[in-house]
């Protein structure tokens, strides 16, 4: 199963500031995560609870937003506006480890949010250690990336 990607907004070129009353997800996403890209742009995870949005933000302003759903018994990538957004099957996950650097993203709703050059640029699989609350591994696997290519 991959991530279905649900929705693609993009806003004006010039749009308002984030502190103005910016682009805001439906009712019950919560702000999960934020990533800051090499490009100095910056990612932010809204997890809710039938999917989630990654919106990109450039000096603060909102500059586009995609949103995505999925779910089920299998992991899956996505590789969306410069980041990798992951579903893990497991409720249980609180932090994954995401390539051979393991870089070591928290995990929300199931989902985690981390730049994509956490991955070689040449990679179509990423390497995921999955952990729990107390550090523990729950699982190992190499997922497929979506949108790569």
């Amino acid at each position: 199963m991959s991530l279905t990607i649900a929705a693609v907004v993009v806003i004006a070129p010039d749009p308002p500031a984030e502190s103005a009353g910016g682009w805001q997800p439906p009712s019950g996403y919560v702000d999960a995560e934020r990533v800051t890209l090499d490009d100095g742009r910056t990612l932010r995870l809204w997890a809710g609870p039938s999917g989630s949005y990654v919106e990109s933000l450039d000096a603060g302003r909102s500059t586009a937003a995609v949103g995505t759903s999925g779910g089920g018994p299998e992991y899956a990538i996505s590789e969306i506006l410069g980041g990798l957004l992951g579903y893990l099957p497991l409720r249980e996950a609180r932090t994954v480890l995401v390539g051979s650097s393991s870089v070591r993203a928290d995990v929300h709703a199931q989902r985690f949010l981390v730049a994509a050059t956490a991955v070689d640029v040449a990679d179509g699989r990423v390497r995921l250690t999955v952990l729990d609350g107390t550090g523990r591994t729950l699982a190992r696997a190499a997922v497929e990336i979506t949108g790569r290519g």
